[in-house]
């Protein structure tokens, strides 16, 4: 894609101005599973920008796994808790990188704040030739002063922050997806993080921050609150299904399971709960939105004794 060969460069600075520097750029490719940056205890320190360019990469960062494709960029503060690594259903990985001084970390937690650690800039984007064009900078030894490299420091990471800003209004409507894909399939045994943060194509970082945020509540447990929600709906509404069909109809494959999360929510089991509901003579049910009733039926096809009912 880039004609460009596959080196690394380090920089190498006498002032102690705190200034945001580049200390460092490469462009590599690694072919071999056995690639991986465990980046808990390594000794230097620095922040980094990784560009995936072809193939695929993923960083593992708090225990949340992220996958890193062509046109996505990746920033981490090292030493820290990540690992960076070609993981086993990718051929080949090729990136441009650059390190920089840790005077960028209060971008580097503002992008967090909005995309996570992963950021989708695209391939053929002006940031992308941005990144080129200073590795080819550094390639050439244009960058002959403190202040140059720098300035183009500066540059890089405050295009990365717009790009991470720019992609948030289309973010938070994914969010409103991923809570219409739980409202919608709540029902599904296999309903989970995973599943959701898929769906609404975000990272699971991200997903669960910004649901937070907008919610009030985690991913995890609104999933949980709308099935017992609903539970309780069939259990009040509907006397003729037993505690194991209840279950399954909002989620839960094994019975047990679901009366162990209903009495922590709700403070008894729901068999308890179906009983108390039963103390009036009739139960309407409450619908979040407007539920239309069903239609009436004809005189003709009334029973006598619903005919009766009625008429008391």
């Amino acid at each position: 894609m880039y004609p460009l060969p596959h080196h690394s460069v380090g920089f190498r600075f006498s002032s102690d101005l705190p200034l945001l520097t580049l200390k460092g750029a490469g462009l590599q490719y690694v072919d071999t599973p056995t690639y991986c940056w465990d980046n808990h205890n390594r000794r230097d320190e620095h922040c980094l920008i990784q560009f995936c360019l072809d193939g695929a990469g993923a960083l593992q960062l708090d225990d949340l796994l992220y996958p890193v494709a062509p046109g996505d960029a990746f920033v981490i503060d090292i030493p820290g808790k990540s690992r960076y690594y070609l993981p086993e259903n990718s051929s080949h990985w090729e990136f441009l990188y650059f390190e920089f001084s840790k005077e960028c970390l209060p971008l580097l937690r503002k992008i967090y704040g909005h995309t996570g650690p992963v950021v989708p800039v695209g391939l053929g984007t002006p940031l992308a030739e941005r990144m080129v064009t200073l590795y080819r900078k550094a390639l050439e030894d244009s960058v002959g002063t403190l202040f140059e490299n720098s300035r183009l420091a500066y540059d890089l990471w405050m295009e990365l922050t717009a790009c991470a800003l720019a992609v948030t209004g289309t973010e938070r409507s994914r969010v409103d997806a991923a809570k219409s894909y739980i409202d919608q399939n709540y029902h599904n045994p296999n309903l989970n993080l995973d599943l959701v943060a898929d769906h609404a194509g975000l990272s699971k970082y991200y997903l669960c921050k910004e649901f937070q945020h907008k919610f009030g509540v985690s991913p995890g447990k609104y999933i949980r609150e709308v099935r017992l929600a609903k539970a309780c709906r069939l259990l009040m509404t509907n006397t003729d299904y037993t505690m194991e069909q209840i279950a399954q109809q909002v989620g839960y494959s094994n019975n047990n399971y679901f009366g162990k999360v209903f009495r922590a929510e709700k403070g008894l089991p729901p068999d308890q709960y179906k009983k108390r509901s039963n103390r009036y003579d009739f139960v309407r049910a409450v619908y979040e939105t407007p539920h239309e009733p069903p239609a009436p039926e004809s005189p003709a096809q009334a029973s006598p004794v619903s005919a009766r009912s009625t008429s008391t």
